[in-house]
């Protein structure tokens, strides 16, 4: 009679997705290190290049898209480097020169024209050319807050890089809900839907947006948040605006942001927080990049091919000459203006939640719009740091810290 085994664990084993999700925290960061010390790389093209391969390597992921704390976890990521972006926005340097208004709706509204006039020739249809470049309007601010912390980049074209794609991020997110109540109107036949709907996700995004800016300030004047401990007390304001943020149906990219601004236009002081608000936003920012390289779907990647090089040149000479166009007049050089158009180029993380909120809402023509966007995304969540760092460097902004020459 053989013996009774049934004690032991079935072999072999079911690795599910919170160990992958354990691996490719491990490997990451030993990845994103690699790429810096080596190639002299920002870090997060090593975090990205993890999520690629595992996604080409088709890892079973469905667990971890299924969850609902992961996907909270990466909306956090998000908020985190929205909420940083906005508070160092200072308003009033856009009322002092006006000139930063007219580069930043030349840039963004250039490249808008030409993208939606190339979806158009591709036959996708006057409301996915107009997605599309809706979602390319994005510079993606996860991107340009990273590598810019990560150069301790400081100048002219640094700050309006963190402006504008901040401001990029707020057209792209009024186009798609623009967008969503059209097609909503179309589909219901309500002519309300296609005002209210917006405007009630505004006003939801701004009372919010007031709120948190309002606790944040009331916790700084009794905490030092630079402080590692009371930097965990802005996460948990910041979950607890998410979770608010799904019960108004307001936006999760607006809200963080526009709270930054209202909390830098109380106080015009610049605002020392720890880098990503520590260690646990560091570590979900980390999760963030990963994700998105793991998002790439490898098919409608090779169906894009030269449409999507082509997406990625006009969208590049968009940003480019738009930027160039007023950049005099805003007091920035050509070089400086020709560079500044080239740092927006990133695309990640915000493109990537813009067009799930289009295929949540209408499956079909999320689907297209991720078809003709794919292939751009995935080039640029490579290219995009690395133009990034290059234009940054261009304009001696780059002021290399401790860690670089540690590394060097």
């Amino acid at each position: 009679m053989p013996p009774d085994l049934s004690f032991l664990p079935a072999w072999p084993p079911q690795l599910g997705g919170s160990f992958w999700a354990a691996v490719l925290l491990v490997v990451a960061p030993l990845a994103g290190e690699a790429v810096f010390r080596l190639l002299r790389w920002p870090r997060i093209v090593g975090y990205t290049l993890v999520g690629l391969a595992a996604s080409a390597a088709s890892f079973d992921t469905s667990g971890l898209q299924l969850s609902e704390g992961f996907r909270r976890a990466l909306e956090v990521a998000l908020a985190v480097l929205l909420f940083e972006l906005g508070s160092r926005i200072n308003p009033a340097w856009l009322r002092a020169n006006p000139w930063l208004i007219a580069t930043s709706l030349a840039e963004a509204g250039l490249t808008f024209v030409l993208v939606a006039a190339f979806g158009h020739y591709l036959g996708l249809g006057s409301g996915s050319s107009v997605a599309v470049a809706a979602v390319c309007l994005v510079s993606s601010p996860a991107v340009v807050m990273r590598v810019a912390a990560e150069m301790s980049a400081r100048g002219q074209v640094t700050e309006r890089l963190l402006l504008f794609s901040a401001l990029n991020t707020i057209y792209a997110v009024v186009a798609i809900q623009i967008l969503l109540a059209s097609l909503d109107h179309l589909k219901s036949h309500d002519p309300w839907s296609a005002v209210g709907q917006p405007l009630g996700v505004f006003a939801a995004s701004f009372v919010l947006a007031l709120l948190l800016a309002g606790a944040v300030g009331v916790a700084q004047r009794r905490l030092d948040l630079r402080d590692e401990n009371s930097a965990l007390l802005l996460i948990g304001l910041l979950l607890l605006t998410l979770a608010l943020v799904r019960l108004a149906g307001a936006s999760p990219l607006l809200v963080p942001l526009l709270a930054g601004i209202v909390l830098r236009s109380r106080d015009p002081r610049p605002r020392l927080w720890p880098r990503h608000f520590g260690t646990a936003g560091g570590a979900l920012v980390v999760l963030l990049f990963v994700v998105n390289g793991m998002a790439a779907d490898w098919r409608l990647i090779a169906a894009g091919g030269l449409a999507a090089l082509t997406l990625i040149a006009l969208r590049a000479g968009a940003k480019i000459a738009g930027a160039v166009l007023f950049g005099r007049l805003s007091g920035l050089s050509a070089g400086q203006s020709a560079a500044l158009g080239v740092a927006l180029l990133p695309m990640s993380g915000t493109a990537v939640l813009l067009t799930a909120s289009l295929h949540s809402a209408f499956p079909e023509f999320g689907v297209r719009v991720a078809s003709a966007l794919a292939g751009a995304v995935a080039v640029m969540e490579i290219a995009g740091p690395l133009a990034t760092q290059w234009a940054l460097k261009f304009c001696r902004e780059a002021h290399p810290g401790q860690e670089e020459a540690r590394a060097a």
